[in-house]
Order: structure tokens, then sequence, then C-alpha cells
């Protein structure tokens, strides 16, 4: 326990120094002021013991910098597990990993796509798409959108698939449906219209010959009008490349790859600077990693330089959930795996399920929050190969959702179907 302290982020209890944003720019020839013997598990200095919070979250890491105080001053969170009612007719999803969730309509609706109960079997039609929706009483409700009559009009069946949100529509990029890693990868991009609860697949042919190799366990998001897609598993090994679909144009884009990064799957793929910048961090590169680059969107070319120094105080992980929260200055790292299993896919590692917070603009480490001692009901417990999805409510609250996973050990893997939501509050 000489790790952990519980958090004093209230508002009067940290000693704050006032100071300007500092632009991102200053930050391409610093670092993160954690000490080196505080890369892991530093220490929480001194002048935050024994007082009293609000937040009543352990904290087992803190940045030196004083930012850290700055960021978390006016923060609340708080993790509420949600229990949708059932379809009447087909039940609720199974426990399932290496899928895909998606948040539409102003935080109303969840998208649940594909994954495995069973590892590297993807998931049939009876269990594949479900829509969790929201009435306006605040209920919850479970939705079964690809039964087994409508075959056909699906995508095919498929496990480590990325999916991300433009307007009303998920859009579904690559997977695999084979047993070996180099087995049966996809490169088909798909539409799911959720336009009036249509929920209507469109399976889209773009325009060129530009589409990036079929591939798995890679990472996709929206930015603007385009979807960006960086690394995962290919067909000849690990990939670190990055592509941008044209949603208006209906086309491919083939952008620089990464000189700095190894090849990854399970990547964290999140937007930094309020878009202007792609931040790569963490992932699969035969080790457990916790480097990063960042992608200019504006200039379409990486930083000469990457931003492992920033990042002094994130364990190496893998198949994380992420989210960016730019009007609270702030991203999220969520769990995933920190040991891989000797047994591969086939097994579980070791798992954390520990909250990493960066600061947006800078996309430097600044703190861990991790579970009280008794957190059944109020947190969630540890897994990897998960997926979630956030939304902002006008700069005064964020919730990012979290769905399923793989927990568990070697000797008894076990595969999830909770939902959870992450209530972020500024003060």
């Amino acid at each position: 326990m000489s790790n952990l302290m519980y958090s004093t982020l209230s508002r009067s209890s940290v000693l704050i120094t006032s100071r300007a944003k500092r632009p991102f720019s200053s930050f391409l020839l610093s670092t993160n002021k954690s000490s080196p013997s505080q890369a892991l598990f530093p220490h929480v200095e001194d002048s935050m013991h024994n007082r009293k919070s609000k937040l009543q979250y352990p904290i087992r890491s803190l940045s030196t910098d004083e930012s850290a105080n700055d960021l978390l001053k006016n923060l609340d969170f708080k993790w509420t597990k949600i229990n949708p009612e059932p379809d009447s007719k087909y039940g609720l999803p199974c426990e399932r990993s290496s899928h895909g969730l998606s948040i539409l309509k102003n935080g109303s609706l969840l998208i649940l796509h594909g994954g495995e109960q069973i590892a590297r079997t993807p998931l049939d039609n009876s269990q594949m798409t479900w829509a969790a929706q929201q009435t306006k009483d605040g209920t919850w409700h479970w939705k079964l959108i690809s039964t087994l009559e409508s075959i056909g009009l699906n995508p095919p069946p498929r496990v480590a698939h990325a999916q991300a949100v433009y307007k009303d529509s998920v859009y579904l990029f690559g997977g695999r449906q084979g047993v070996a890693m180099e087995e049966s990868a996809l490169s088909d991009l798909w539409r799911l219209d959720c336009t009036n609860d249509t929920f209507t697949w469109h399976k889209i042919q773009p325009d060129g010959d530009d589409v990036p190799e079929a591939r798995s366990f890679h990472q996709m998001i929206s930015v603007g009008s385009s979807l960006y897609i960086f690394g995962g598993c290919g067909e000849n090994g690990r990939l670190a490349d990055l592509h941008r679909y044209d949603i208006e144009a209906n086309t491919w884009h083939t952008l620089p790859s990464s000189s700095l990064l190894e090849g990854r799957g399970g990547a964290n793929l999140m937007t930094f600077d309020s878009s202007k910048y792609i931040g790569v961090t963490a992932g699969f590169c035969g080790r457990e990693a916790n480097d990063g680059h960042l992608f200019d969107v504006a200039k379409g070319s990486w930083q000469n330089i990457g931003i492992n120094d920033r990042l002094n105080g994130l364990r190496p992980r893998s198949v994380c959930i992420n989210a960016s929260f730019p009007s609270m200055d702030m991203s999220l790292i969520f769990g995933g795996e920190v040991d891989p299993s000797e047994k591969g896919h086939e097994g579980a590692g070791g798992f954390e399920n520990d909250l990493v917070i960066l600061d947006e603009n800078t996309a430097t480490y600044q703190a861990t929050l991790v579970a009280p001692a008794s957190s059944s009901e109020s947190w969630p417990e540890t897994r990897g190969w998960s997926d979630g999805d956030s939304i902002e409510n006008g700069g005064r609250s964020a919730q990012l959702y979290v769905y399923g996973g793989l927990a568990g050990d070697d000797n008894s893997p076990k595969r999830l179907n909770d939902l959870w939501c992450l209530d972020v509050r500024k003060s």
C-alpha cells in the first residue's frame, strides 16, 4: 500500500501556482518534470498527504509538474455501472472482447459491434451488432440489430476491427476472420446508418485504389470529415503506417508512416490540442510500450521528435481505451494489458483498470488514478481487449462509456459483458 494514497484534488486542498497555459509548441524540446524514480509509481508530494479529498480515489502516480495540480484541482470523476433492459426477444449481448463501441445522438445511443466470445472465433449475426438506446426517463434498453434473418445485409463477422463515428453513422474498417494472426485479414469499409434508428448497413466502394492493406488490431478515429487509421497487424507483421479516408470525397490517402514508432497493434490513437494533432501512444510491438509520436493534421506530417519524455509515468500497455476532452484540457487512458500472456491471444495476460490522465493540450502525463480497495460496484474490474467511446457536453461534463473486454488470467480467462460510464465534471 506504500504506493497508494487517496487523492487530494479538491479545490482548497492543493497548493496552486497561477500560470498561463503553455503553448503546444513550447513542449517540442521540453520534458515531463517527473524524476526517473517516478517513471512507474512515483510518490505523491508531501504537501498532498492527509488532506481531505472530494474524489476519494487513490492516486498511484502524480507528475511533479505543477500542471498536474492545475489540471486536476477542479475535476470530479465517477464510475457508474449501467444495466440496460434486455431486448424483449433476444435478451442481452454476450460476453466479448476485441469488439467495437461507438456513441451517437448526443450520448443517447451506443453501437456495439463484433468481437469474440471464444478466442479468435468471430460472433455471428445472432450476437454481432447491438444498439443500447436511452429513453427520455434515462433508462437504457438493448436492441439486437443483426438478427439471423438479416444475414447478407451485415458486414461479415470479424474480430479486432476498428470503428468511428461521423455524423449519424458508424464507420467500420478491417479486422480478421481467421484463427491465426495472418489469416483472413480484412480491408473492407462499411457504414452503419443510424438516422431515425434505421440501422442500415452500407458497404462502401472507395474511388481509387489507395486502400490500406488488410489488418486487425488497428485504431481509427474521425477528425473533421476524415477517418484516420493507424498501425495494427498486417499479413506480414505489425504496422506503423497512417491512412486517411476522406468521407465526402470517398477516397483513401496514404500518409507518411511514423519514423520513430515500431509497428504495433492495440495502440492508443487520440487527438491532442483540439484535434490539431493526432497522437499515437503505447501499444504492443513485441513488448508492451509507453512511447508516443504526434502527427500534425494541418501539415500532414509527423513531428521531428517523439513524446516519450512527456509520457514518463505511463505504465507500458496495449489494447486499452482512450478519450480526449478538449474543453477540459484532459485526455484519458483506461486499463489495458500490461503483461502479455504466454499463451498469446488464447490466454489472458496481466491487466489494469487504472485511469491515466494526460494534458490534452500537450500530450503530457499528469496522473494515474486507481480503484478504491472495495470497488466491485463503483469501478470497473481490470481488463484489456475492450472498447469504449466518449462525448463532451458543453465543457462542464463529459462521459466515457466502456463495454466488456478480457479479464482473468492464463488459467482462467474471462470475457465480460458489463457496461460502465465514467462521468467527468468540472466544478
